[in-house]
């Protein structure tokens, strides 16, 4: 038996081989990596659905330590001191399907550190110039928000009207427009002031990851089956060119005759 599939040690099969090997365990390490996805994805959805209650900002984000992955999307609050004169312009935002922009102002709180309060979302009016938005309360307030992973540089930062404009929230872009340090991360005000919009409650879609993962599984579990049906082909061809050559019906089709 084992005589008749020698050929599967061929340079040709054996090549055949290792790229049967190579997409199996891409599609298996694809499946994995979706898998995981959804996994944090549905942690996420679990934590913004059971947020109810707000935590005080330094507990959740202290003043020089980096952000702890389980307190993103959680809920927090803070005391300080808007500062009007440095505020930040999201271009280019979307809402609720609307377009338009997103202000961000720093809150600069009692120990001299700030953190940067996404106040809401402004409709854009199609003439590409910033809509009048409320500027920020004066004085002590005390803000709510949700808790956001700054977003990966992209773009540039511009001054305009006395406000930056920019397309991310990056710490890394805009950090050095300012002179105080930043807490980790930054939060959007869940009861905005009238003329600006709550930013909608994030959603992540992980039934289509689990989705993506089963996929690629089934993928990497075909490959075998593929490769099976490749030598069984090749083998019946074979037999077939050698029956032709001897004159013989060959080993298949002499089965099917006696039957």
């Amino acid at each position: 038996m084992l005589q008749r599939y020698r050929f599967v040690f061929t340079p040709r099969w054996l090549l055949l081989t290792l790229a049967g090997v190579v997409v199996m365990v891409v599609c298996a390490l694809l499946s994995q990596w979706q898998w995981g996805r959804a996994v944090e994805r549905a942690a996420a959805n679990e934590v913004i659905e059971t947020s109810t209650e707000s935590a005080p900002i330094d507990d959740t984000l202290p003043a020089a330590e980096g952000l702890d992955p389980d307190r993103r999307w959680t809920l927090v609050e803070a005391t300080g001191v808007y500062d009007a004169d440095q505020e930040i312009v999201l271009r280019a935002q979307t809402n609720d399907s609307l377009n338009g922009f997103e202000i961000v102002t720093p809150l600069v709180l009692e120990d001299g550190t700030a953190v940067l309060v996404d106040r809401g979302f402004v409709p854009s009016e199609n003439t590409g110039a910033v809509p009048d938005y409320p500027a920020p309360p004066t004085g002590e307030v005390t803000v709510t928000g949700r808790v956001y992973e700054y977003e990966e540089a992209s773009g540039g930062v511009t001054e305009v009207d006395g406000h930056l404009e920019s397309r991310r929230l990056s710490i890394d872009m805009l950090g050095s427009y300012f002179d105080y340090e930043f807490r980790s991360a930054w939060i959007a005000d869940i009861e905005p002031a009238e003329g600006l919009t709550e930013l909608e409650t994030p959603s992540f879609k992980d039934w289509q990851n689990y989705s993506y993962a089963v996929q690629w599984a089934l993928f990497a579990a075909l490959v075998p089956f593929g490769w099976i049906t490749l030598v069984r082909r090749e083998r019946k061809d074979l037999d077939e060119a050698a029956a032709e050559d001897s004159g013989t019906a060959a080993p298949e089709a002499e089965a099917a005759d006696s039957r």
